[in-house]
């Protein structure tokens, strides 16, 4: 019978998810020059992502601000004042070990609106007053 090569479980999840083992080396950072990224903002509406803009948006809330966002599950459209994403209430023991985050946002209900305009700061800050 011939030797298989297996890999161990735990070689496995150090490659699934190498952030989770302390011993692991640093993943190679990705680095996106400023231009690059102006320019893909600047031209996001006429490129039609908006979804895309949101879905990156979500995705970098819940990895700086608090992970337990849900995505908007009505119909889409642009100029509709609703929130995009919303957090989802978690139990005290959950987010006592949540490392990233807020400590209240697994209490509190948060909304997050995200827009491709250049005068999103403007709107926004009349609709807080």
């Amino acid at each position: 019978m011939e030797h298989l090569d297996r890999i161990s479980p735990s070689k496995f999840m150090r490659e699934l998810r190498p952030e989770c083992y302390s011993d692991t080396e640093d993943h190679v950072a990705y680095l996106l020059d400023a231009p690059t990224l102006e320019y893909h903002l600047d031209s996001i509406t006429q490129r039609n992502q908006t979804h895309e803009f949101e879905i990156f948006c979500r995705k970098l809330c819940e990895r700086t601000i608090c992970p337990n966002l849900r995505p908007q599950t009505g119909p889409e459209g642009g100029g509709d004042s609703k929130a995009d994403t919303e957090t989802y209430p978690v139990s005290d023991e959950i987010a006592a070990i949540t490392y990233i985050g807020e400590a209240n946002a697994g209490r509190e209900r948060w909304a997050f609106a995200f827009s491709a305009k250049k005068r999103i700061a403007a709107d926004a800050a009349s609709r807080v007053e």
